[in-house]
């Protein structure tokens, strides 16, 4: 019996000695955790400002690409309306073009002696003028009228309508 308890001695002391490595090794783990998420997280920290370094290149890059494009898209523009430009100065030189046409033409009509709108008009102007003098010379003059020679007429008062008698 001695041995049996010997053996429960021994059985019991290296079970607590294995539940003592357990809790130790339990011990190890939290303290291999809290040392990892240490390094794990000064880890991450490197890492974002690894991405915010490269976000900021690549942001940077497509700003500079936007703005040569919209410089392009300007220039372009600005293309566009010096050619609008040059297209209404040259409707400006057809005016002037149409200008010394028309000029040409009423000189010749002149040498031909074929008289212009402005002649016309100046001849009508005349002959109205001409038209009235003798119309007004046509007519005998209204003789003047003085307040004693004014008759007097009188106003009869309106006649009574019929009236129907139907008996």
């Amino acid at each position: 019996m001695a041995d049996t308890k010997r053996k429960t001695k021994e059985k019991t002391g290296e079970l607590k000695q294995q539940l003592e490595n357990v809790f130790l090794a339990g011990l190890g783990a939290l303290a291999n955790a809290q040392k990892m998420g240490t390094e794990t997280f000064d880890a991450l920290v490197k890492d974002g400002e690894k991405f915010r370094k490269e976000a900021t290149k690549k942001t940077d890059k497509l700003i500079d690409e936007a703005q040569e494009e919209i410089r392009g898209i300007g220039d372009d523009v600005q293309e566009r309306a010096e050619g609008l430009m040059d297209r209404v100065r040259g409707r400006v030189s057809t005016g002037k073009l149409q200008g010394a046409f028309d000029k040409r033409v009423a000189d010749t009509m002149d040498r031909l002696n074929v008289p212009s709108k402005n002649d016309i008009d100046k001849i009508n102007k005349k002959l109205n003028k001409i038209l009235r003098v003798i119309e007004a010379q046509g007519k005998p003059a209204a003789p003047k009228r003085t307040t004693a020679s004014k008759k007097t007429v009188s106003k009869k008062a309106p006649a009574k309508p019929a009236e129907n008698k139907a008996a």
